[in-house]
């Protein structure tokens, strides 16, 4: 369990930030010992608009390098909400109520968890394969209405491929998220878009490897070694590099921050155009 394109980008972009560690910010509430979605809140003092991230541990671990990177080219609100180990049907109702402060931006990112009860067939196994890919295209198709059918521009995040979870749906599932975005085209062009943040953090083919060479920006302190740098966890699902799963990553995290600086330059060009 991870805990944790008609318009868009594709390929490798540069940044002039450091990418050392950032703390991790989770905008979630801890009830009875569960993570819980918590409700965004309008806010009259940012003009700059309002950005929601929804994701799974894959966006908590970038959100803290989306949210430095959009501070720093942008005057948006951006309000984070990442629950490790979830999946689209778990935000649907936190969705349904932030819907109603008209967003200007929203991102949905998920990768193809499927251990919670909302991920399951009529027996109770989790889903898997096809099924599974199904299962988030239905439920992320309704969320795309929701937004994209009042005004609010939507960026969809497939992927990156994680051989590490069970459900073994991440590529199909990316390749749902994209027919979305091409049946909106032909609705309101750039409505609804794709963000190939995977392409930061996979291979050619957007296949899992643990290492790419390093980005002209990637020295030593970002974890460059030998001109390569590892993107990947080993556990073949999250980026942090360490053996075991943190909420903060102990060592430089490049895969997190190639994935949020990504997701990040999507949601601004969604804003500004």
């Amino acid at each position: 369990m991870l805990v944790g394109m008609a318009l868009g980008s594709r390929g490798r972009r540069s940044s002039t930030r450091s990418g050392g560690l950032l703390p991790l910010v989770l905008t979630v509430a801890l009830v009875g010992g569960a993570f819980a979605y918590s409700h965004a809140k309008a806010d009259a003092s940012h003009p700059g608009g309002m950005i929601i991230l929804y994701g799974d541990s894959l966006s908590a671990e970038a959100s803290p390098y989306f949210a430095d990177e959009l501070a720093r080219t942008t005057t948006a609100l951006v309000i984070p909400k990442t629950i490790p180990g979830t999946g689209p049907c778990s935000a649907t109702d936190a969705m349904r109520s932030d819907a109603t402060l008209h967003p200007d931006v929203v991102v949905i990112q998920y990768v193809g968890n499927n251990a919670m009860p909302c991920a399951r067939d009529a027996d109770g196994n989790p889903l898997t394969g096809q099924a599974l890919a199904d299962r988030y295209e239905a439920d992320v198709r309704a969320e795309v209405d929701l937004f994209a059918s009042q005004g609010t521009k939507v960026v969809l995040v497939g992927g990156p491929d994680a051989p590490g979870l069970p459900g073994g749906a991440t590529l199909q599932i990316a390749d749902a998220y994209q027919r979305i975005v091409d049946e909106w085209d032909d609705r309101a062009f750039g409505r609804v878009r794709y963000a190939d943040a995977a392409g930061t953090v996979t291979g050619p083919d957007h296949r899992f490897v643990d290492k790419l060479p390093c980005a002209p920006d990637e020295g030593p302190a970002q974890g460059c070694t030998n001109g390569e740098i590892e993107v990947r966890s080993p556990d073949r699902a999250h980026f942090c590099p360490a053996e075991g799963i943190y909420m903060v990553c102990p060592v430089p995290n490049p895969g997190a921050r190639r994935f949020g600086f990504e997701l990040a330059q999507v949601a601004r060009q969604a804003l500004n155009d």
